[in-house]
């Protein structure tokens, strides 16, 4: 599995292009301003729902995505498998790490940080989310496999979009850069 590889072959690739020229929807919402309790009137400030309730009570979520899903064939493509757990902080930020084993057989690991936005585009139960971190684990040949690696450290960016089937449980769609997909499974705890 690459992150965020990004050949000369990029702009060729239909459905590169698509989530390249998606990115800035999911990044928009880093520039807008965030309304202040002083900018709302009183009486229309409501009580936390019980979805508001339940994530502050869960904290912790729990990914697994069993398959990674490669945007062209290599014979050299193992199967890819990830395991997550992220801490959401304040204001639905981030923290999180990855242990997976990359599409060459490696053990690998990702650590970042991001954000997450709920109702994403109006859109009840559906989400965007973007994380940014250091990638470890592509080492030896395939070290030229992500850009910017050094030692076996990269970094590493990943937009995604998910949508909450339960307040505790949900699906995501993750872009894994030049490389493919992902479908996760997610639970809150």
């Amino acid at each position: 599995m690459k992150l965020l590889d990004l050949p000369a072959s990029f702009g060729r690739s239909s459905g590169m292009r698509i989530v390249f020229h998606s990115l800035p929807l999911v990044l928009l919402p880093l520039g807008m301003p965030q309304a202040q309790a002083r900018d709302v009137p009183t009486e229309s400030i409501a009580a936390p729902s019980s979805s508001e309730e339940d994530a502050a009570a869960a904290p912790w979520t729990f990914t697994v995505a069993p398959y990674v899903h490669h945007w062209r064939k290599n014979p050299d493509h193992r199967h890819a498998f990830i395991f997550s757990l992220e801490k959401e902080q304040e204001a639905h930020q981030l923290l999180g790490l990855a242990l997976f084993r990359n599409s060459f057989g490696q053990p690998s690991a990702y650590a970042y940080v991001g954000q997450e936005w709920q109702d994403f585009l109006e859109t009840p139960r559906l989400t965007a989310k973007l994380t940014a971190g250091i990638i470890y684990g592509y080492k030896g040949e395939y070290a030229d496999k992500v850009p910017l690696n050094r030692n076996g450290y990269s970094p590493g960016l990943i937009p995604a979009l998910g949508y909450q089937m339960t307040e505790r449980d949900s699906v995501q769609f993750m872009v894994l850069g030049n490389a493919g997909y992902t479908l996760g499974y997610s639970r809150s705890f």
